[in-house]
């Protein structure tokens, strides 16, 4: 038999919350208690702080998930009708209020198994408590990941630079990433350091494409592997590279296992330039200029850059995409075949900065710019004719794919 009583989540809270903010208004009207400032409803009810602010929360906040978070505990809300009786407030508007408690209980008990389990479920519900409840949980899940995965870094770099190739037909790439404040938590962790990877608009691998280091010194003991480090940005000693190999167009590189703490950790740089790769304008076959990072390794922030020279620049600004990678897809897939249900709702943007070396600047890098300046001044390119694109992530989702699409320009 069909439960007609059986509502969705949302339509649930509403009522609840509904009878909630009418039981409290009308208790607080009746004690004269103005709504115009929190600090009213706890001076004149004596009541702790915390309570206070609780209670005119619930009777102000106009989004109902967000008011159902600061519904008191069972305690709590016994606590603040016992202080209003005291100060004679009439019965039947107490009882009405220990109705809102009891129903507001009865759907924590419904549809989760704690409050704490609750108060998520509300947020995430809430346009304005979805981000603030994102970013709580990927805070968290960095702390535990960072010692369940025995590894972490104060920042993750990954920049792109796109400049026209010598005839103007195709892009000349350069790739800089890597850890800043690397470290180990626990012994023995390896880890996995990756080059740049590259495919067309179909997801195919080019794996033929010549990927060669900014920075060039001759191979020795402690590069064996001929890891395209950045040496000039790299902390020293450098890292030991234990094993390289090559899968479908992407070269990873493990680092050896290092001792743990803050005295051992790294700062590891690599950097790397292609030419002559993928059409500079739109066709019919490729439309779009995608750029990602991935995501694994716990990180407090994310610095990802798209630098850009204007002849490359089309006519609308780079679309963000942040993809959790629990679905299955191979996380280079480009954005239009990925499902848009598994795109993470968190508070995210681009950032259009200005053009030059100046604007690269970040507080989180300090030597950011002077890496920039470098970096132009190998490859011979003019910084003056380049804009800068950037999203900070903190504490970044693990796994997934942060995705910067742009419409490439149409030939004029």
């Amino acid at each position: 038999m069909e439960n007609n009583n059986k509502f969705c989540f949302g339509e649930d809270i509403n009522p609840v919350i509904t009878l909630m903010k009418n039981a409290l208004g009308d208790i607080l009207y009746s004690l004269g208690i103005s709504l115009d400032n929190p600090k009213d409803v706890y001076k004149k009810l004596r009541i702790d702080k915390k309570l206070g602010w609780k209670i005119y929360n619930v009777a102000c906040e106009v989004d109902p998930f967000i008011a159902a978070q600061f519904v008191p505990g069972k305690a709590a809300c016994t606590s603040f009708m016992k202080s209003c009786r005291k100060m004679g407030t009439p019965k039947k508007l107490l009882l009405k209020a220990k109705e809102a408690c009891q129903q507001f209980e009865m759907l924590v008990d419904k549809h989760a198994d704690s409050r704490q389990e609750f108060d998520l479920m509300l947020l995430s519900c809430s346009d304005k408590g979805r981000s603030k409840a994102y970013l709580s949980q990927q805070k968290a899940a960095f702390t535990a990941y960072s010692h369940l995965l025995g590894a972490q870094a104060s920042t993750q770099l990954c920049t792109w630079i796109f400049s026209p190739s010598a005839d103007g037909e195709k892009h000349d790439i350069a790739s800089i990433r890597g850890f800043i404040d690397f470290k180990r938590n626990r012994p023995n962790v390896p880890w996995l350091l990756e080059w740049a990877y590259f495919t067309d608009d179909d997801n195919v691998p080019k794996s033929m494409v010549k990927v060669e280091p900014i920075e060039i010194r001759e191979p020795d003991q402690h590069n064996p592997m001929g890891v395209p480090f950045y040496y000039s940005f790299c902390s020293e000693p450098l890292p030991s590279v234990v094993s390289s190999r090559k899968r479908a167009g992407r070269t990873v590189h493990e680092l050896e296992e290092a001792p743990i703490g803050n005295t051992e950790s790294i700062t590891c740089i690599t950097a790397q330039i292609t030419r002559d790769v993928f059409k500079s304008y739109r066709t019919r076959e490729d439309r779009y200029r995608e750029v990602l990072v991935r995501a694994r390794t716990p990180v407090e922030r994310l610095v990802f850059d798209q630098i850009v020279h204007v002849d490359l620049i089309g006519p609308l600004d780079p679309e963000l995409f942040i993809f959790g990678e629990f679905t299955g897809y191979d996380w280079a897939m480009p954005a239009e075949f990925r499902n848009p249900h598994s795109c993470l709702p968190m508070n995210v943007s681009i950032h259009k900065l200005g053009m030059g070396i100046k604007a690269t600047y970040t507080p989180y890098i300090q030597w950011y710019t002077d890496m920039m300046e470098d970096v132009f001044s190998r490859l011979q390119w003019d910084p003056s004719k380049f804009r800068t694109y950037r999203v900070v992530i903190d504490y970044p989702v693990i796994p997934s794919t942060v995705n910067m699409r742009s419409l490439l320009p149409e030939r004029q």
